[in-house]
Formats: C-alpha cells, sequence, structure tokens
C-alpha cells in the first residue's frame, strides 16, 4: 500500500471485495484501518468480508462496533441484518432490517431482506408486503416477483400468486425461474397440464437447470406417465448426478413400473450410496450412548409428515400409545402443523422443527439429543431426510411407514416388515438393512371419528355393479387399465369410479378404455382435492358408498385405500408382487380374514373379480361383516402393535448392546 495513496487504496481494496477476493480485500483494509483506526467505513467493511468468509462472530462484532461508532448509517444495520438472516438469528435481522428503513425508507434491498425474513418466521402477510413495497421503489427486481409468488402461495393465495407470475413474465419473458414456479403453482392446484406446460416452457428457457428437470418428472408421475417420468428423472440425474433428491424420486417411481426389475432399484440404491452414503465415512464416529440392554430408550422420528397425510394418520394410533416409562418418544418435524401435528407434539418428550436445518447440522442435533433409535419415516418419497440418515447419528436406524420396502441405505440398520409383505427370499438391495417382522401387520388402522355407517350394497338398488380404486393416479398404469377393461367387458353393465385430478390424464384414460369396448359413460371420475382438503375424513369415506368391489392397484397397491375400503364394507381385489409394496393388499387382506382376494396372477385376479361382482349376496354379506370383521382383527388393534413396535426397537437395542 506504500505507493498507494489512503483513497487509491481503498478502491483497490473494494475491487477485491466485489470480485470476491476476499482475502485481499480484508488485508487491505486492515492497512487502511491502522492508518485511520476511527473509521466506521473500514471497521463495518471489515465485518462484511468476515461475515462472507463464514466468521460470523467476528463478522457480527465487527459491524456493532460499526454501528456504535455510526449508529445512523441505514448499511450497517442491514449488513447487520443479512448477517444474521445467515445465521437463522430472524428476531435479530427484523430487528436492523427495520432499523435501517427507518433511516432509509426508500431502501428497495432492505425491503426484499424484510420479506425474507418474515418468510422464514412464516409471517406470509408481512413478507407480502414487504416485497410488494420493494417493488413499487425497484420494479425491475426478478427474484423479488418470484418471492412475490411464493409468500403468496405461502398465504393461501394461489390465484393471486398465479396471477402474480403470469404479470412478471409480461416484463420478464425469458425468466426460467419464474416459469418454473408457475408450473409449480399449478401443480398445486392438481391443473397437471398446465403445470407440465409450464415445465416444459422453463427447460426450453434454461435446459441445464436440474430442478426443472426433476419437477417435470414429479409431474408426469402425478398423470401416471410412468415411462415419461422415469426419462426425465434420468435426464435431470445428467444434469446433476449427485442430487440426492432426485434419485430419490427415480428410485420411487420405478417401483411403479410394471417393467420394472429389482436390479434396476438396486443399481440405483447403490447409486445413491456412492454418492450420498460412501464420502461421509470418514465423518461418522462411535456412539456413546449408553449400552444399558433394559433402560428407556429415547426413540427419534423423522418425518415431514408429522400431520394430516396417510404417514402421520399411520404412525399416530402407535405413538400415543408408546409406553412411556420405557420409550421416550422425539419428534423432528419438517412441514407446517396442523390440528394432528398438535397430538404428535402434545405427546412428545422433545420436540424440534429442524425443516430448515442442513442435513449435517440436523445429525449434530440428534447425536446431542442422545438418541438411541432413529426411524425414517419417508424411505425415498418426498422430503425425505436420509442424508441425515447417512451420517448415522444415532447407534441404531429403522426406516417404516414411508411405504412397505427397503431404502437401500447402507447405514439404515433394519426395516420394520410384517410376515405378508416380505417377498420369499426378501428384497433386492445393496444395503445390510435387516427385515424386523411384526408378528401380523406392518400398520393398523385408526378410523376417522366421524366414520360414516355402512350402507348397503348399492348394486342392490342400481341394478349394476360399480368396481373402483381411490388409489393415486400414479399406480394407474396401462397393464392395470387392461386388466380393469377385461374385468368390465365381462361384467355387464358395470361401472368404474376413479378419483383423480383434473387434466389429460383423464381423458387418456377413458381413451383406453373405449378402444377396449368400455364406453365413456361407464368411467365416472370423482375430483381428487375435495377428497383431501377442505372436509373431514368421514366426507372422503362417503364416496365409497358408491363402490361394490374395490380393485387394488399393481405392481404398486394401496395401503391406506385398502384400510379404508375394508372399513366401509367394500372387499378389494389385490394382485400379490414381487416387491414389499406389491403385497400390502395381501397383508391387509389375510390380516382381516380374506386372504382368497389376494391373488398370484392377473388372470385370478380378473377371474375373482368377475365372480365377485356376480355373487352380488356375497357382496352384500360382506358388506355387512367387514367392519366387525375389522374391528376383531390385528388390523385395528393398535395397542398390541405399540408392544410389538416397541418389542422390535427393544430387540434391535440389545442386539447394538451386545456387540
Amino acid at each position: 500500500m506504500a505507493h498507494l495513496t489512503i483513497q487509491q487504496a481503498l478502491e483497490l481494496a473494494m475491487d477485491h471485495h466485489q470480485a470476491g477476493r476476499l482475502a485481499q480485500a480484508e488485508e487491505l483494509y486492515r492497512q487502511l484501518l491502522q492508518v485511520q483506526p476511527g473509521n466506521p467505513d473500514l471497521v463495518h467493511l471489515l465485518g462484511v468480508v468476515a461475515s462472507h468468509l463464514k466468521r460470523h462472530a467476528e463478522g457480527r462484532a465487527l459491524i456493532e462496533r460499526s454501528i456504535a461508532m455510526n449508529p445512523n448509517a441505514a448499511r450497517y444495520h442491514g449488513n447487520l441484518g443479512t448477517l444474521l438472516l445467515e445465521i437463522r438469528d430472524y428476531d435479530g435481522a427484523t430487528a436492523c432490517y427495520e432499523t435501517a428503513l427507518r433511516l432509509e425508507p426508500n431502501w428497495a434491498s432492505a425491503h426484499y431482506n424484510l420479506g425474507l425474513v418474515r418468510f422464514q418466521q412464516r409471517r406470509w402477510e408481512e413478507s407480502v408486503a414487504s416485497y410488494r413495497t420493494a417493488l413499487k421503489i425497484n420494479p425491475d427486481q426478478p427474484s423479488c416477483e418470484l418471492n412475490l409468488g411464493i409468500a403468496l402461495a405461502a398465504a393461501g393465495r394461489i390465484d393471486e400468486a398465479i396471477e402474480s407470475y403470469r404479470s412478471a413474465l409480461e416484463r420478464h419473458p425469458a425468466d426460467a425461474s419464474i416459469t418454473t414456479n408457475l408450473g409449480n403453482l399449478f401443480k398445486e392446484k392438481g391443473e397437471m397440464d398446465a403445470a407440465i406446460e409450464a415445465y416444459r416452457h422453463a427447460l426450453a428457457l434454461n435446459p441445464k437447470d436440474s430442478v426443472t428437470a426433476n419437477n417435470l418428472a414429479v409431474a408426469l408421475k402425478d398423470q401416471g406417465q410412468i415411462g415419461e417420468s422415469i426419462a426425465a428423472f434420468r435426464a435431470s440425474l445428467e444434469l446433476q448426478p449427485a442430487s440426492a433428491e432426485v434419485r430419490s424420486n427415480l428410485i420411487f417411481t420405478l417401483l411403479f413400473d410394471p417393467a420394472c426389475e429389482p436390479g434396476a432399484v438396486a443399481e440405483q440404491e447403490r447409486e445413491w450410496n456412492r454418492h450420498h452414503v460412501e464420502p461421509l465415512s470418514a465423518q461418522r464416529r462411535p456412539h456413546g450412548n449408553d449400552r444399558s440392554p433394559d433402560r428407556p430408550l429415547r426413540i427419534g422420528y423423522i418425518s415431514a409428515d408429522l400431520r394430516e397425510h396417510v404417514v402421520g394418520r399411520a404412525l399416530l394410533p402407535v405413538f400415543e400409545r408408546h409406553d412411556r416409562t420405557h420409550f421416550e418418544p422425539v419428534c423432528y418435524a419438517l412441514s407446517e402443523p396442523d390440528a394432528l401435528t398438535q397430538r404428535f407434539k402434545s405427546g412428545s418428550a422433545l420436540w424440534r422443527d429442524v425443516g430448515d436445518l442442513p442435513d449435517e447440522e440436523f445429525a449434530a442435533q440428534v447425536r446431542a439429543d442422545g438418541i438411541d433409535i432413529l426411524v425414517d419415516l419417508a424411505l425415498h418419497t418426498s422430503d425425505n431426510r436420509l442424508g441425515v440418515f447417512a451420517r448415522k447419528p444415532a447407534p441404531v436406524q429403522v426406516s417404516w411407514l414411508g411405504y412397505p420396502g427397503t431404502t437401500g441405505v447402507a447405514t439404515i440398520d433394519y426395516r420394520l416388515t410384517d410376515p405378508f409383505l416380505e417377498p420369499p427370499g426378501g428384497e433386492a438391495s445393496p444395503s445390510s438393512e435387516q427385515p424386523f417382522r411384526l408378528p401380523h401387520c406392518w400398520s393398523c388402522y385408526e378410523p376417522p371419528a366421524d366414520s360414516p355407517a355402512v350402507n348397503e350394497l348399492p348394486a342392490l338398488p342400481s341394478g349394476h355393479v360399480t368396481f373402483g380404486s381411490f388409489n393415486n393416479f400414479c399406480k394407474i398404469n396401462d397393464t392395470v387399465l387392461e386388466t380393469w377393461a377385461q374385468i368390465l367387458g365381462a361384467v355387464e353393465g358395470s361401472r368404474l369410479v376413479l378419483l383423480a385430478k383434473s387434466g389429460s390424464h383423464r381423458s387418456r384414460t377413458a381413451g383406453f378404455l373405449r378402444d377396449r369396448g368400455i364406453a365413456p359413460e361407464r368411467l365416472d371420475f370423482l375430483d381428487y382435492r375435495p377428497a383431501l382438503e377442505g372436509h373431514s375424513q368421514g366426507h372422503y369415506l362417503r364416496r365409497y358408498e358408491r363402490i361394490d368391489l374395490a380393485l387394488d392397484t399393481f405392481p404398486y397397491n394401496g395401503m391406506t385405500t385398502t384400510f379404508d375400503a375394508l372399513w366401509m364394507g367394500v372387499p378389494v381385489v389385490s394382485l400379490v408382487g414381487r416387491f414389499s409394496l406389491g403385497r400390502a393388499g395381501l397383508s391387509l387382506l389375510s390380516n382381516v380374514g380374506l386372504p382368497e382376494f389376494a391373488v398370484e396372477s392377473r388372470e385370478e385376479y380378473v377371474q375373482r373379480a368377475i365372480e365377485c361382482a356376480r355373487d352380488t349376496r356375497r357382496l352384500a354379506e360382506l358388506r355387512a361383516t367387514l367392519r366387525p370383521r375389522m374391528e376383531a382383527s390385528p388390523l385395528l388393534d393398535a395397542p398390541s402393535l405399540a408392544r410389538h413396535v416397541e418389542a422390535a426397537y427393544r430387540t434391535m437395542w440389545r442386539r447394538w448392546c451386545a456387540v
């Protein structure tokens, strides 16, 4: 600096700073500060550099020192807010930005950043207001328009968010991020064709965007276009081979493909381990948990679905019946709370909202909490946190309830299953994840409090048999439809009722059946969203009042839908598959005393459905007796299932203690 004036040195330091040459900038700032020790700008800039270098404590101290020297500098408060936002001190960041805006009310970036903080605080409406103020001051902010739509959607104002994005695209027609988010909103509304169109347009704008390629693949899966979905996931992986989310999505979607061989899933599971488990091996440390075999155990449950969701409803009967003297349930929640969430929260020995935590910090928290057995409730479904399990923060790790089957993750020790779910020879998997068979059933059913009474067999007053399947539409493939067409063709006057979001997949399905001689008027679609939103479970169950016989999907069977059907007196014909998730029907039907409804071939499936449809007296008898059968079966015996799960945990723990 000897040959430079102070002004020249400052300009050079700021050039280094803006170009990202932080070490050089820091050195010059320090030299300048020795010459001008009372200069608050230099103290402030040193604090900003330290923050950029992730030395947050040092950066905070320096910026706070500069504020003490000059409390009226809005930029100082704003940059301290940015540092606090990065370390997730949202209350502190809010106070900083509010102070900055009192000093400089028309600072667009501060309004924008305040919107970011308020969003993280789940203050959706205030976040919307901040973004709109920022755009009023400076309309040319595509990132602000992007986040405005996200905040509007979070506030439940989906239609406004869509219109906001459409308006933004008039100003920024080549913005792929806004186009992708528009697709996300259409998907959330159930407008799948519009979502797919938006994703395809976004990819045309930015062909290397692996996130949009992944979103397109998910939307195609939801429409039942499994082959196209798998191809899109593979294309996304070509762009980002190390994406845990995309590879999990591919693994999960392969399970819906009738042509998928077990080896194809195992291959992708091996790749998941190669990218996300093996590189962490050096970081894993021995566990210091007390090895007393019979002491009380801390059971950690990780899920994005501790809420009104099929997984939340499946876990709750066991969770609420845990013996708290021997098992301390700890919940790691990843989603927005609702009424069901409160039941989990009130029954937890410890509750943590961890949705924002990176995997490394999340795993460190699990280890610090002294968890003995960590339970994954997602497997490879969306919002899984298998990256936490890859770090092995607990001595024993288990998968359960996301779907029947294996994660293939090498650091997960066990998976809960039952005698019927487990395929002969077990699941093909590259991991040592051991199947632990519960005595009767992998899950149980807690009937909704507002369950309607079972009605008369609808075929008796209507004069025709109505088949139905309320499974997620992604489970309905061409092989399933071909099989159903054979059944409908053989049962004169019969009808089929399906549950599906709006979109071209409805007309595609109707056309497929029409080409096989099934007139469109024999097919009814029920709207998907009211079955899940805005209505009670009892309202949803009333849909079974139209159904005489349920037809299960394959290779991915229904689970909750089969529980619901049986509870409403509707027997289910199910095809037994090669994967555990293709044996769910066998498990439930065997446990309720109807194993003959789970068949081993498509030919038997067709014949069983035809025979049942022609025997309305038998169907009427089953309708009148299925609910009492369920009530007397393991399917509704939550106390016993809780004891069996706890016995499994205890056995797993003792095995670890003995090593």
